[in-house]
């Protein structure tokens, strides 16, 4: 799972620590919202762009090049 606890806003790191705990265990390609069409895929999407750009100095810095990543959910990280 990725650990966005080096982020430059801690308060969106941790919020993004509690939406990749939800969205993991999600079957991929699943319908979260049926109203809206959201996926477990926009979800992952959304989380590997917030993960590029968690060392951002401030909002509007232009993102890293996402990493790729062999599943198509949350970026998986390097364990210490």
């Amino acid at each position: 799972m990725a650990n966005f606890d080096d982020s430059y806003d801690p308060e969106l790191g941790a919020a993004c620590n509690r939406l990749a705990a939800f969205v993991e265990p999600l079957p991929a390609g699943g319908l979260i919202d049926p109203a809206s069409g959201l996926t477990e895929a926009d979800l992952a999407l959304i989380l590997r762009r917030l993960y590029a750009t968690r060392h951002a100095e401030a909002p509007g810095t232009p993102p890293a090049a996402p990493r790729p990543v062999s599943r198509a959910s949350v970026p998986i990280t390097a364990r210490e």
